[in-house]
């Protein structure tokens, strides 16, 4: 039960984003989150300012393909869209290249404003707000025309997407598409608005994918109302509140650079690895502490900012509950021979002694 419910408890801590990318790679399904970073960053024509670190050398052939098909001009977009209503707007032809574990439920929107912010130095135009129709509602979106704060979501979003691929100039667009959930709340699913809503951001995306020179990325995410409903249900089985507290913790020291990390955490002590996340002052490196085997076979789960330490707690509850199970035992024992030891013998055995005793 224990172990069920730690695990239902990481799952609700790490969430899976699914990363689509035009034109596909040859990646391994899963990779770490720094990993996935530089794999993006490749993509998008960015890499010039990731470091190829020793986690990510065995990829280094794709940011070699990527520098050669980069010799001409390129553009690049980067959506993020709910898991839940992604595959509402995709087109059935982009199948997802790989996956990574999110380390934080912010990590993807930092990445996002990290990938705006970097694409200023590179490329000529960027979309980094949503943009206003400029030219009244399209006819065929007339239905979203209405004051309301859900249709002027969507009709930024939609017209961002739109002006990016009318732009004739390199550019890069990095956009969080927040109005398909709303709209499937306020409208209903099935309804015809918001079908006519996820048409015409699908028509939007193949004309993207349509443009040869365009680098698309879409990353799924996971919703904070979703992220919160596993640790709730956690929260019922015999698991010490102290574990979700220790494994949210912030670190103390949050490195700048995975180099910087494994020197100031001499490699986390050996017994974890240097892993991207976000900080309120930006992208950073912590250390992720693994479980180790002793010699002996016993399991070693390893704790700290440094990953310097074993955590015992775990060990000493089970060394707790064992030895009081063995006094409660030790306790009943004693009082039940007590008590069967004070009690008199019944009075026909008490007869037939005394009787006997008298004959003689």
């Amino acid at each position: 039960m224990r172990g069920l419910s730690a695990c239902l408890l990481f799952l609700g801590l790490t969430q899976a984003a699914d990363v689509y990318l035009s034109p596909p790679g040859l990646l391994p399904s899963r990779l770490s989150p720094h990993q996935a970073s530089q794999v993006l960053a490749a993509h998008l024509g960015l890499d010039q300012f990731e470091q190829l670190s020793k986690e990510s050398a065995k990829l280094g052939h794709i940011f070699a393909e990527r520098d050669f098909v980069a010799s001409g001009n390129h553009n690049a977009l980067l959506l993020l869209v709910d898991e839940r209503y992604a595959l509402d707007v995709l087109p059935p032809t982009l199948l997802p290249n790989f996956s990574f574990n999110e380390p934080s439920k912010d990590y993807l929107s930092a990445f996002l404003k990290t990938c705006t912010r970097r694409a200023t130095h590179v490329f000529s135009f960027i979309f980094a707000s949503r943009s206003v129709p400029t030219q009244g509602v399209p006819r065929a979106l007339d239905f979203f025309s209405a004051p309301t704060p859900v249709n002027e979501a969507f009709l930024t979003e939609i017209s961002t997407l739109t002006d990016y691929i009318d732009t004739s100039v390199d550019r890069f667009a990095g956009l969080q598409l927040t109005s398909i959930p709303q709209l499937a709340l306020s409208y209903g699913r099935e309804s015809e608005s918001y079908q006519l809503a996820i048409r015409a951001v699908r028509s939007a995306i193949e004309m993207a994918l349509s443009d040869r020179s365009v680098r698309f990325a879409l990353l799924t995410y996971t919703p904070p109302s979703a992220q919160k409903r596993t640790p709730q249900l956690s929260q019922q089985s015999p698991i010490p509140p102290t574990v979700q507290q220790t494994s949210t913790r912030l670190p103390k020291v949050c490195y700048a650079s995975e180099d910087a990390c494994l020197n100031g955490t001499n490699a986390c002590s050996g017994h974890g690895s240097c892993l991207s996340t976000s900080s309120q002052e930006g992208e950073c490196f912590v250390c992720s502490c693994e479980t180790t085997k002793s010699e002996s076979g016993q399991t070693q789960i390893w704790v700290g900012d440094m990953c310097e330490r074993q955590d015992v707690s775990s060990a000493f509850v089970l060394l707790v509950g064992t030895v009081t199970t063995l006094f409660l035992l030790m306790g009943g024992s004693i009082s039940l021979l007590y008590a069967v030891g004070s009690q008199e013998f019944p009075s026909i055995l008490t007869g037939g002694i005394a009787g006997a005793l008298r004959k003689e």
